[in-house]
């Protein structure tokens, strides 16, 4: 982040409880970190800013991006409104402005080139920007929307989603055949209709796939504008067939509660922490040395826990003393790798969250070990 005043957030938005208000709390946050940036260009006219403007996603790096369940509408009257497209929470209500090459969101002031618009997408920020597109509202039936599409399987040249009568929704990459599961709803946002996908496998929780606005539905296709992948555009998806009960509502392999999951947000460096002691303890315990010649240097490895205590993503790599790569022998890896496994991982105290109200969390484990000759020495923070 380019900047952080805690102080402010938590003072702002200390009643907020509920995960969609933290939705809202996260974007005004980031609205707030943003303006810390500064970056030298034209500000859009306030005329080409007016409108209402559907989140797209959060650009959190090259190849990490994260939806943004959420619209902004800035009214030729300046007021200012910020709320999530299903309608959850209530939305939060202010005013905005334009003088010179400042923009004015409510308290925000952002400095010239940190808001842009182009082909009807805008963009705030520079390090981690914010994208939103100009909303055409399309007066869509949401009760013969439903009807239409529950129950059914539809697939457009990329993703085959599954819609279950009873909210679950199965989404599967039509090229890598890798599937997730989650919930689903129609929600209505004026006179449109979007298809809200969120939470995880077990629950609601877990946070908001890409929107999709459907613009057209009926019993055999339905075309919804919406992130590909790759752009903000029209699909078309067309019904394969009715659901039957053989079709399991259930990922292909391990899935994070987060949809947006990145192993920095939750990481627990256990070797760093109070537990140091009794993460120590516990591999020397459970470690049977193998007493070999050459078999030194480093070995770290990383994983997930996600919120219901389930492990996957796991990630090993060997350095030796040189800290150059090393392939250590599989008796000494297999060893650590399944301790991890079943005690670390194992343990609930890592998903516990620090508030009594919270939900259950993901969270990125990280463990490095020193050998000597395949002794165990030492676990580095």
């Amino acid at each position: 982040m380019i900047c952080q005043e805690p102080e402010i957030a938590d003072c702002r938005f200390a009643q907020w409880h509920s995960v969609e208000r933290l939705w809202l709390l996260y974007l005004s946050f980031t609205l707030l970190l943003i303006r810390c940036s500064f970056a030298q260009g034209q500000t859009p006219p306030r005329e080409q800013l007016i409108g209402t403007w559907i989140g797209v996603h959060s650009e959190l790096s090259t190849d990490l991006v994260c939806p943004l369940p959420t619209y902004i509408q800035l009214d030729a009257d300046s007021i200012y409104h910020l709320g999530l497209v299903d309608g959850s929470t209530s939305e939060l209500k202010s005013t905005w402005s334009v003088t010179g090459e400042n923009v004015r969101l409510d308290t925000i002031h952002y400095a010239s080139r940190l808001l842009s618009v182009k082909d009807n997408l805008l963009r705030i920020g520079t390090n981690y920007p914010m994208v939103f597109r100009r909303f055409t509202d399309i007066s869509i039936d949401s009760a013969s929307a439903y009807q239409q599409l529950s129950g059914h399987v539809w697939q457009s040249d990329n993703l085959t989603i599954y819609l279950y009568t009873n909210g679950q929704v199965r989404l599967e990459n039509t090229i890598t055949n890798q599937r997730t599961a989650h919930f689903w709803q129609l929600a209505q946002f004026g006179q449109s209709v979007f298809l809200i996908i969120r939470g995880n496998q077990y629950n609601h929780n877990g946070g908001y796939k890409p929107l999709w606005q459907i613009s057209t539905v009926s019993s055999k296709l339905m075309q919804a504008i919406g992130w590909n992948g790759c752009r903000v555009a029209s699909e078309t998806f067309r019904l394969v067939r009715d659901l039957s009960p053989d079709d399991l509502h259930q990922p292909t392999d391990f899935q994070t509660c987060d949809n947006c999951f990145q192993p920095i947000w939750h990481e627990v460096p256990l070797s760093h922490s109070p537990r140091r002691y009794d993460i120590n303890q516990l591999f020397r315990k459970q470690y049977q040395p193998v007493s070999q010649s050459g078999q030194s240097g480093l070995i770290r490895i990383q994983f997930v826990v996600n919120c219901e205590g389930e492990q996957g993503l796991v990630d090993l790599h060997g350095f030796g003393e040189d800290y150059c790569p090393k392939i250590f022998d599989c008796r000494i890896t297999d060893q650590l790798q399944t301790i991890c496994r079943d005690y670390v991982a194992a343990d609930p105290s890592l998903r516990m969250p620090e508030k009594t109200d919270a939900r259950l969390q993901d969270v990125s484990v990280s463990l490095t070990f020193r050998l000597k000759d395949g002794l165990l020495t030492d676990i580095l923070p």
